[in-house]
Order: structure tokens, then sequence, then C-alpha cells
């Protein structure tokens, strides 16, 4: 519910805050007191659309604050969750709301900035205004088909419906694709079949074309290798003044020190090792000399291998781990494409079937929606009679489509509810209906039917009286009571029977300060009640018989 709203710098407010009751909220005041900035600060809040001009007069940004109380679960919570920003358990919902003159404004959840779009996904699941030309989602089709299918309990019905839906789009699109591609089957099966030949014939194994490099490298330049190798061994062992001869010569001589000077002795072995170090090293050159190969044809091998090697590359990559997963892909295409009849006759079955399941509970959620609508159509006639509307009719039209491409998430049924207020007029849609009054009370009975599977928590009705008085407003004012046993309700109201139903009771008030026109709003409490409805009954001349009447209506709807 809408626990608590801050309004600062709004149209004529200057600062406000109101805390509201969890059932029936009335506002009331003179015409053009302001009222309804109160409900349009709401709607602001919720992602309606802003404007420069509602920042008041003087100011440079007007800032709109509201304070939800929500449960752990249900859509409110799964929407936050959705939208990363979860609400834990016992804090408030808050949203905020900045104008500035630039004409942007910046929205904020919990904190979070978030999207105008986010704004209004949760706004629509938060609050729910009823205006005289304002009626939001009761006009929307989408949500009177939502209406009923909860009324008439078929919303798990719908969803087994939604599955069904979804199963047949994915068969459907899996075989469009695949007939699709029936035109260029025979060229695609050719291509991959030379594909998977050219590639398969050459036998490429991972890494070969660096080890082929690398190789050619060594028989490119294996005289000049070897001549490198022997130069390198004849200065270390086999030339005149060769390095390991003369390091023997130091190692004796070291010898004969350590025998007269044995501090010598790490000196000469250091020598000793240096001297097996180099001898081995002179073997190893040696051996690496003599294991060079001049082999000229091995060399030509290599190079045309390389050369067929760079063919492939510059026809399907430049890596040759890549060529041979598009070997393995190609392969994998021409299995498909082989096994591609069995699979269309698979998709065409199963598509078949799946437009037959759906079928028959398209056709059983059609028939239930008859039922349903039959039942809610006697209950809203009943409930217009209550409200001196008893010569109405009320209709809910379903009209099914046809066709395999209707197959859509809530079964084949588009629905309308439609009105007559008068006999022998015939039924006009809801947004048709020119009297404010007539469409008041339609959307109160409406609402009033529904409140127990309706998923908004708060309703808000914005001169729900419009056009309407007497006894047909104080069965206004009691219907709005018994709504708000089930959501919370904010009205808008002139009509001293409403306003006496009520649980908190809002007077707004239009006056000066500081030469500047505010509107300020107070909470009344009993005796502060019976003066504002004996106003609203008696207008300014407050006489005795207004107060007690308004006395009599305020213990009557206390009760």
């Amino acid at each position: 519910m809408l626990r608590e709203l801050r309004i600062q710098n709004f149209a004529i407010i200057d600062r406000l805050e109101i805390q509201f009751h969890e059932q029936l909220n009335v506002l009331t005041g003179e015409t053009g007191s302001g009222k309804s900035i109160l409900v349009d600060a709401v709607d602001l809040l919720l992602g309606g659309r802003a404007s420069s001009e509602q920042i008041r007069t003087g100011c440079d940004e007007a800032v709109l604050e509201a304070a939800f109380q929500i449960s752990a679960d249900g859509l409110i919570a799964e929407q936050l969750n959705e939208m990363d920003l979860p609400v834990g358990k016992g804090e408030d919902l808050v949203i905020r709301r900045v104008l500035t003159r630039t004409g942007k404004s910046r929205a904020q959840i919990n904190g979070r900035l978030v999207t105008l779009g986010q704004l209004q996904r949760l706004g629509n699941l938060l609050v729910d205004i009823h205006g005289q030309h304002e009626h939001q989602s009761l006009l929307n089709p989408e949500q009177q088909l939502y209406l009923l299918d909860a009324f008439g309990k078929l919303l798990p019905l719908r969803e087994n419906c939604h599955r069904h839906s979804l199963a047949f789009q994915t068969v459907r699109d899996e075989l469009a694709e695949l007939t699709s591609r029936e035109r260029d089957r025979f060229q695609r099966e050719d291509l991959l079949k030379f594909q998977v030949q050219e590639i398969g014939s050459a036998q490429l194994s991972p890494g070969e074309d660096v080890r082929l490099e690398q190789e050619r490298s060594l028989l490119s330049n294996a005289e000049r290798l070897a001549v490198l190798a022997d130069e390198a061994y004849q200065c270390l062992y086999n030339a005149d003044g060769a390095i390991v001869g003369q390091l023997a010569r130091v190692e004796s001589l070291l010898i004969e020190l350590v025998r007269t000077d044995d501090r010598m002795k790490d000196l000469a072995e250091t020598c000793s090792g240096a001297a097996a170090q180099l001898q081995d090293l002179s073997g190893r050159l040696r051996d690496y000399k003599e294991g060079i190969e001049h082999d000229p044809k091995r060399l030509e091998q290599i190079e045309d291998r390389l050369h067929w090697i760079a063919s492939l590359k510059k026809k399907y990559s430049s890596a040759l781990e890549d060529i041979l997963a598009f070997h393995r892909k190609a392969q994998d295409d021409l299995a498909i494409l082989a096994t591609r009849d069995e699979r269309l006759k698979t998709l065409q079955a199963a598509r078949e079937e799946g437009r037959l399941k759906y079928a028959d509970l398209a056709k059983r959620l059609t028939k239930e929606r008859m039922r349903a609508a039959r039942s809610l159509e006697k209950k809203v006639e009943n409930e217009l009679a209550q409200l001196k509307m008893g010569r109405t009719t009320f209709e809910i039209r379903i009209e099914s489509r046809e066709g395999m491409d209707d197959l859509g998430p809530t079964g084949v049924d588009a629905i309308e509810f439609l009105i007559a207020p008068n006999p022998g007029e015939a039924p006009k849609p809801l947004a048709r209906i020119a009297s404010g009054g007539e469409l008041s009370r339609i959307m109160l009975s409406l609402k009033s039917i529904l409140a127990a599977v309706d998923r908004v928590p708060t309703l808000i009705f914005d001169e729900v009286d419009a056009g309407i008085g007497g006894g047909v407003a104080e069965v206004v004012g009691q219907r709005l009571k018994n709504l708000a046993r089930h959501r919370q309700v904010l009205c808008v109201t002139h009509l001293a029977q409403i306003a006496s139903q009520a649980a908190a009771h809002f007077t707004v008030e239009k006056g000066l300060s500081d030469g500047r026109t505010v509107t300020k709003v107070r909470q009344l409490e009993k005796d502060n009640r019976v003066e504002e409805i004996a106003r609203m009954l008696g207008g300014r001349e407050l006489t005795p018989t207004a107060f007690k009447h308004a006395r009599e209506m305020l213990d009557l709807g206390m009760h």
C-alpha cells in the first residue's frame, strides 16, 4: 500500500507530507484547491509524463517521493527481483522522482537510478488510477482478459496454454528454418562434400605447419650450420693451440701448485670441472655436425607440403587449428543434411501434435471463458442496479481467432467489455461511454467484484462521484468502503456521503503564504470531520441542521 507521500515544489505545493491509511482515504476541499494535484503527483511518481511547467514558479526542481509497504512475495517482489532491486523483509519500497527546469527528470527506486520504462512497469503493479476520462488498465483489452480469467479461476489453464504455445512456436520456427534451406540444400551439400574431401585429403595434424617450418629452416641452412659447428669444434679441440689442450696444461700446473700450497686446491678443482665441460661441449659439437643432413629431396617435399597448407589457409583460415575445426563442422553439417528428411518428418509430426494439443486447450479455455463471462455479466449488472443503473446491460464480447499463426500465449480469444446504459441501445466499448458518472459507477462495480483477484494493491479514484448524488452517492460510498477491505483506496470526492465512509479524511486547502498561493493538506479528526462534511452538505452556511446531519453520517459510516 501507499504508506507516505512527500511533495516539494510541485505545481502550487510548497512542501507536503501525507501518511495514508491502509483502507479508505478521502481527500476533500473546495473546487480548485488542488486535490487533483496530489493524484497527478502519484501518477508522475509511477512513470507519468513530466513537464517543467509542473515545477513551482521560482524553483529549479520539484521532488516527489513515495513510500510503499509491500509483501515479500507476489508480482511486485518478482518485478523488483527481476530489476535487481530486492526489498528486504519489513523494508519500505521508496520511489523518488526529480523534475528539473531543463525538462529532464531522474527516477530512483530505493536510492538506485532506474529508467522510465522500469518505473512504469513497477508503477502498473503498485497503483491503479481512475479518473473521469483516464481509466487506464480496465480499458485495456489485455487487462480485461486477465481480469476475466482471474475471476473465472482460469489462470492455471491459461498458463498451460502458454507453455504449449511456446513449445509449438519452437517447433514451428525450426521447421521454417529447415524448409527455407531446402532451396539451396543440394548446392550446400556439394560444397560441403568438396570441402570435407579437400581438407581431409591433406591429412593435417595440429601444429604440423610449425614443425615443418622449423625443419625447412634446418635443411635450408645445413651447409652453413655444419661450417659453424666444425669451426667451433676445431677451436675447442682439434686445431693447433685448441682451448681444451691449453686448459689441460693449466690444470697440470695447478695440480703441481697444490702439492706445495693446498690453498690452491679449489682453483684446481674448478679448472678440472671446466675441462670436463669443454670436453663434453666438443663432443656434442662433433655429433651435431655429423648429424646435419644435406637432403635436397626432403627439402623439396617440405616446400611442397607447406605450399599445400598455405593454399588451405588462404581459403579457410590462417590458423591450422581453425581449418581442422572447420573440417569437423563441415562433416557434422553433412551428417545433418543426410538426416534432414527424417528430421523434417519428425518436426512436421511434432507441429501437428502441438497444434492439436494447443487447439484442445484453447477450446477448453474459450468454453470456460464463456461461462465466466456470463457469471461476471450478471454480477456487474447486479452491482450497477444497486448504484441506480438497474436498466444497464453489461456484456463481455468474446471473439475467437482462427489459423495456426494465432496460437498466442493467452489462447485464441479476443475480448472486450461492452455497456449499454439505456434500454434499446446497442452495447458499446467502455472507452466510448460519454457519461462520466455512468463510467465511474461501472468502474467501481468492476473493481468491487474483482477486488479479490485484481493484482494492484492501491486504487485511486479521482472524482469518482462525477455526475452522481443523493442515494446513489451513499451506495457508492459504501461500495468504496467495502472495496477498501481488500485494497487500499484513495478517493478525491465532493460528496459528503462518500467522505463519511472513510477511515482517514484529508482536506485540501488553498491559501496565501508570503504573498504566494500554496496548497496545504491536513488530516481531520472527528470534530473537524463533522465541520468539513457539514460544509460539503450545506455550502458555506454551516447550519445546526448541517452539523447534525454530518454527525449522523459519520456515526453511520463508522459502523
